[in-house]
This record gives C-alpha cells, structure tokens and sequence, in this order.
C-alpha cells in the first residue's frame, strides 16, 4: 500500500523539483510563472473541468447524499480556515486562499490514482463526481470570494455588483455550467475535439505544479510556520473527518461511494488555490505554495491509515 501511495505522489515532488530547477538556473525567463499561472487559470483548469463534467453519465449526479458529504466537508472546513486567519487578522483575499488550501484536494492527479489501485475500476464514477464537486462548487466558492475581496475598496453594493460581473465572466464558471448542459443532454465529445480537450487537460497539474516549483525558486522572506501549520491539520486531518461525519449523518449512499467521499477529503492540497493566490498577494502565495508542498509528503504517511480505516 505504501508503494502505491508513493507511486501516486512521486510525480508531483518530480514536477514541483522540474519547476525548481527552471527558476533556480532562469531557464524559462523572468515571467515564466506569471504566464504558467495564467495559462492554468484561464485555458487549462477550466477545459479539464468541462470535460471532466461532459463526459459523465447523468445516473451518477443522482448521488443526493455523497455530493452533500463532499461539498458539505470541504465548505465546513474552508469555513474554519478562513475564520480562523480573517480573526487572526489577515485580510478577506488571504483567508479565502488559507481556506481553500484547507479543503480543496488533489483529486485528479494523486486521488484518483490511488483510488484505482487500492479500491478497483468501479471507483472512476465516485472520483469523478468529487472532482466536478471540487471544481464546479468548492472553486468556485473560491473565485467568488476572491472577486469580492479584490472589489472590497468600491463599497458593498458595487462590490458585489463587480464581483458578480466578474464570475459571470470567468472562464471555469462559464465552461463548469457548459458542461452540465452537455452532461444532461447526453451530446457526444469524441474525435479532434476530444483529443484537443484531453491533451490541454491533461497540461492543468504538471503546468500548475510547475508554476509552484519556479515561486518556491525565487528570492523570498522567510515564511510562517504557523499558518502553514494550520492549514495542514485542517487539510489532512479535519477535511477528511468533517466529511466522514456528513457521511454517518446522511442517508445511505452505496458504500464505495462514501469510501471515496472520505478518501478525496483526505487527500493533499491541490494546487488550484494557488491559481488564485496572486490575487491575494505574496503571504497567501507562500502558503499555498508551501502547503501543496507538504501536504503532498505528509500524505505519504496519513493515507496508509485511512486507507486501512477504510478497508482497503
């Protein structure tokens, strides 16, 4: 099991040290992590979520309680993230990325891998739920709070007015409810435009990993441990217990459909909250950076036990 995980994980310390080392030697120019960033943020992440979402079969969003347990988990710790750095004085964009770096998993690129070899084929439809659920709500809860946060200074009434008008804009919105819409009319998405759409997919993670490998090369001040801390207990730990609660509470849902709802709650961060970080400055860029980082080694060792808690 241990082989499995690391497996899983090997290739996220890879691109993050590639990264590294493009920014440690300048191979890739001054602003090669702004362009990385922006690549994801706009191009990538929201093609892989269209996708991801067009491509599934409507019987699998008529899982009322998993996506309750899922979204319910990641909002509850996200809440606890952001209410504990807004109140420890940090401002709204900064508290938004610290909660996101406390409830949005790495569900593609390390979870459903893991998910595949511990528990079998049948766990694809439950994954990819969690990762529409991430995606389409968690980040999107995200984005929100982050154009409100930038347009706090224009009142309350003309920030939200802006705010709203730039999610309505944004192109992860726009292309998550485009892929609903193809999702229920059961359209096809196969041939050149498939393999245009998987091939940019499948760029979100190592450009993104990327992107936090060149940020952790430049000259930085030292960063807190204590932000970063937190932000790791409530990733490894409180996510994936407040998700396991939301799963006792809730009516029945199939098994292995409740194993992956706590098992991707489980995971480590992933690396869309630092698609975000910019916004919110240098202290929200360092500790997303450092989070997706750590909770990456820290998952070695606490995914061995939940995955024997939950009988793999």
């Amino acid at each position: 099991m241990a082989m499995i995980i690391l497996g899983a994980l090997i290739p996220v310390f890879g691109l993050i040290l590639l990264g590294y080392g493009c920014g440690r030697f300048d191979l890739l120019g001054d602003r090669a992590f702004e362009v990385l960033n922006r690549f994801v943020i706009a191009i990538t992440l929201p093609v892989l979520t269209f996708r991801s979402i067009a491509r599934m079969d409507p019987t699998d969003l008529a899982q009322p309680s998993m996506m309750i347990a899922v979204v319910g988990g990641a909002l509850a710790t996200y809440a606890i993230g952001f209410a504990i750095e807004k109140g420890l004085g940090r401002s709204g964009g900064e508290a938004n990325i610290a909660g996101l770096c406390a409830c949005f998993s790495n569900t593609g690129f390390v979870g459903l891998p893991i998910a595949l070899l511990t528990f079998g084929p049948d766990t694809v439809a439950p994954v990819a739920v969690t990762m529409l659920l991430y995606s389409a709500v968690v980040f999107t809860v995200g984005v929100v709070m982050s154009e409100m946060a930038a347009n706090h200074g224009h009142g309350m009434a003309a920030g939200l007015k802006l705010a709203g008008r730039s999610v309505a804009r944004n192109p992860l919105i726009l292309l998550s409810s485009l892929g609903v819409l193809w999702c229920l009319l059961r359209l096809p998405l196969t041939g050149p435009l498939d393999v245009l759409l998987s091939t940019l997919a499948q760029a979100t993670a190592p450009c993104a990993l990327t992107a936090i490998g060149i940020f952790i090369a430049l000259p930085r001040e030292r960063s807190a441990p204590g932000p970063i801390a937190r932000a790791l207990i409530l990733k490894l730990g409180v996510h994936p217990l407040l998700t396991a609660g939301f799963v006792l509470l809730l009516p029945p849902m199939p098994p292995l459909w409740a194993k992956m709802a706590v098992l991707m709650a489980a995971m480590p961060s992933g690396a869309s909250s630092f698609v975000l970080a910019g916004k919110a400055g240098r202290w929200a860029m360092e500790l997303s950076a450092w989070t997706v980082m750590l909770s990456t080694t820290l998952a070695s060792l606490s995914l061995i036990a939940i995955l024997w808690w939950l009988g793999a």
